[in-house]
Formats: structure tokens, sequence, C-alpha cells
């Protein structure tokens, strides 16, 4: 599995490091660039324009009209499922629903539902809500819940603040409590999860389409005693485009 993991992380890198050559020596591409739908784990509010294409490690995401848009995570999530759609209630305000399943993870822990270590993917579902959105400080709220073998709630915000038009500060602080922790645990009926990060998106002028992250992850662990987390790396490299044209 771990080799798995990193089979896919060099390929997908070597992919979007071939793009970022391509479209560097070929000023004259007409490409109209669009924006990610996510911070690091957390989805931000609104939805993209139709015809909208995002593509990483993370979000995989296609807009269509009526505020609608598709996405899907190969490596741990963003709003806590893998597959599913997000929709546009308002500018500030929208919800999501679809399979959690964590398939990848990066670093030693989990993020989510880690189905490579035997959990079964379940139903999830978000409410996300932007507090803020403005070109140098955007923030939002996350309410969360996964249905399925297991039963959780939770809530994740994220931030990014832009002080410069190369990159962007990204801070996230989430958490998850498993209210059936008992089926694995008989000492621990309910269980609250933790999971903080916070990193660096670079996103350079002259290739405007694409954006780079790079990322410290305090990954998620359960709140009970012995319990030690573990520190990962964030990473991607996210391609973004309107493809109307």
């Amino acid at each position: 599995m771990i080799f798995r993991r990193r089979m896919l992380s060099i390929s997908f890198l070597s992919l979007l490091i071939l793009n970022v050559y391509v479209f560097s020596q070929k000023p004259a591409m007409t490409i109209k660039p669009s924006q990610p739908t996510h911070y690091f784990y957390t989805p931000k509010a609104g939805v993209n324009p139709p015809w909208h294409l995002v593509t990483s490690l993370h979000e995989i995401s296609f807009s269509f009209p009526a505020n609608l848009q598709v996405q899907a995570s190969l490596v741990d999530n963003i709003g806590r499922i893998n597959f599913g759609a997000k929709y546009g209630i308002l500018d500030n305000l929208s919800v999501g629903a679809g399979l959690a399943a964590t398939l990848f993870h990066m670093g030693r822990g989990n993020h989510g539902i880690p189905t490579h270590k035997g959990a079964r993917p379940r139903l999830g579902a978000f409410l996300c809500w932007g507090l803020i959105e403005k070109p140098v400080l955007e923030n939002a709220i996350t309410l969360h819940t996964q249905i399925g073998d297991h039963f959780s709630l939770g809530a994740d915000y994220g931030m990014q603040i832009t002080p410069h038009e190369w990159w962007s500060l990204i801070l996230e602080w989430g958490n998850s409590i498993d209210f059936t922790a008992y089926k694995n645990d008989p000492n621990h009926r309910v269980l609250w999860y933790l999971n903080v990060d916070s990193g660096v998106r670079f996103h350079p002028p002259m290739i405007p389409a694409f954006n780079f992250d790079f990322g410290i992850d305090l990954e998620e662990f359960p709140m009970v005693q012995g319990t030690e987390p573990s520190v990962g790396v964030f990473f991607d490299v996210i391609f973004a485009m309107d493809v109307s044209q």
C-alpha cells in the first residue's frame, strides 16, 4: 500500500510538472485560469462558474450551470467526502454530499475514513459557510457528518491569507466526534478526533492556472490517553482552468 501511494504521488506530480513546463514554453496558448474551490482539506464556500475544471491530488472538480459542481479526491478528501457533488445555495453558502472513503493519505496517520485500515465507506455530507470573502482574507466553517457503520459529526475551519500576489498562507483546524467508537474499542463509546494543518499556497502570476501547496499536517488523531499524533507533509499541485472556450 505504501508503494502504491508513492507511485500515485510520483506519477501525478510528474504529469503536473510536465504541464507546467509545456504551458510555460507556450505563452501564446490561450488559457483562461480558474481557482481551486478548497483550502487544504476544507472546502471553500463558493462554487466555480460553469465549465470550470480543477485537477489535483485533492480536488478533481467540474462545475455545471445552476451552481452545481461534481468533485472527487484521489488523496484524502475535500469536505470529508471523496466522490460527490457540491451545490452553491448562496455565494457564501454551499452543501455537499457523497461517498466518504479515503483512498490514500500522505503520511503515517489518517485524515478522514482510512479504508486501507479496514474502515468501511460511509455516506458523507457537509454544509459550508463562508464568513469572510475578500482578496486578502477569506475563511469558511464546514459542518459535516458521516453515516454508515459509524456515525460522526464534526466541524472544520479553513482560512486563507493572501499578503502578496505570489503566495497565500493557509491555516486549518478540524475535528470530528465518532459516536459509535465502541464498535472498535469497548472502552470508548465516543471519540473526539482532531486535525491541525498549515502551509503556503504559491500562485505565480506568469502561470495563473497553477497553484502549488506545501504544508505541515498534524494528522487526525483521537483525543484519548496514550494516543500520540503524528506529523505529515501536505503537498499538492493544482491546475484550474475555464474550458468553456
